[in-house]
């Protein structure tokens, strides 16, 4: 399946995007390799993977996308893919463009997937998202697990930010981020390397490694030259698993050495969402010891020793 990555205009994001579209390509190719489906797709499964297709485009801005790419990308009869559109655009779950022909998600897929998600969760995630952006002046996001699927539930931006992102509803391998590695916190080595199971292109073996380290130190990080900087937290829930993970992502936050005020913010709305998510069960959970929001969260980036 397509993985989208975000598409910016720094040169620094872009030479990221590049590699990660590599890679993309590469899963791509190992998941046709290992279950080789044109011609044998049943019409479930076929709309199923039309609707996969066309929610990775609109993260990417690919679409709309026509009846030949879609049968080129799933690999199936292009008669077969134009049958299945057919039944989607009647359902009201795919729309097609008035002006370039193509297909794109519909407002009953939309429909579909909000109320699919935890709706307490969104409800109060969207709320300490907007914090932490004002808090920090980075893009910030809300994602949960879905199997072997991290999932961006919720997503804010700076209004200075010149560039949009939709990464809303966007879906990426856990093993690829440092969302998805906060998101395996309350995982044990075996229920990790479970999870990971089919990915031919992942290393367990480092991924494991990876996420013990991390836990330890309370945070997931990515950086390195030449890419868009991330850090991100565990929401736990009760019983000691993984709600959902909190992030933060920057060209500045690339080096590690300036990630550590917006891992103060981000451990403060963890803790934050965690109890407004846990109040009514039995037993409450913080995910740290809560000494609250950072005093002068506006300059904290200006002003944090």
């Amino acid at each position: 399946m397509n993985y989208s990555v975000f598409k910016l205009d720094e040169p620094e994001v872009e030479r990221m995007t590049l590699t990660q579209r590599a890679a993309v390509s590469a899963r791509i190719a190992a998941h046709r390799d290992e279950h080789p489906r044109a011609g044998d797709l049943s019409t479930l499964r076929r709309g199923i993977e039309i609707l996969k297709v066309l929610q990775q485009a609109s993260h990417t801005g690919d679409g709309p996308i026509g009846n030949n790419r879609i049968a080129a990308i799933i690999g199936a009869d292009k008669s077969q893919i134009s049958r299945a559109l057919r039944i989607l655009v009647d359902s009201g779950l795919v729309t097609r463009d008035p002006t370039s022909r193509g297909y794109v998600l519909g407002s009953a897929a939309y429909s579909l997937g909000m109320r699919a998600a935890d709706q307490e969760l969104m409800r109060c995630g969207s709320v300490v998202i907007r914090e932490v952006v004002r808090a920090t002046g980075f893009r910030g996001y809300l994602v949960i697990r879905s199997h072997t699927e991290a999932i961006t539930l919720w997503s804010e931006q700076p209004a200075t930010m010149q560039v949009p992102i939709n990464s809303m509803g966007m879906a990426y391998p856990v093993a690829d981020s440092e969302t998805g590695r906060a998101l395996l916190f309350g995982s044990s080595d075996a229920e990790i390397r479970s999870v990971v199971a089919g990915d031919r292109l992942c290393d367990v073996d480092r991924l494991v490694h990876r996420v013990r380290a991390d836990r330890r130190e309370g945070f997931a990080w990515r950086g390195g030259e030449g890419i868009e900087g991330g850090v991100a937290v565990p929401v736990w829930s009760t019983r000691r698993s993984v709600a959902a993970a909190i992030g933060v992502a920057s060209p500045e936050l690339a080096e590690r050495s300036q990630i550590f005020p917006a891992v103060r913010v981000l451990t403060a709305a963890a803790a934050d969402l965690t109890e407004k998510i846990t109040r009514q069960d039995r037993w409450a959970v913080k995910s740290v010891p809560y000494f609250g929001w950072p005093r002068s969260p506006g300059v904290i980036f200006k002003n944090d020793a």
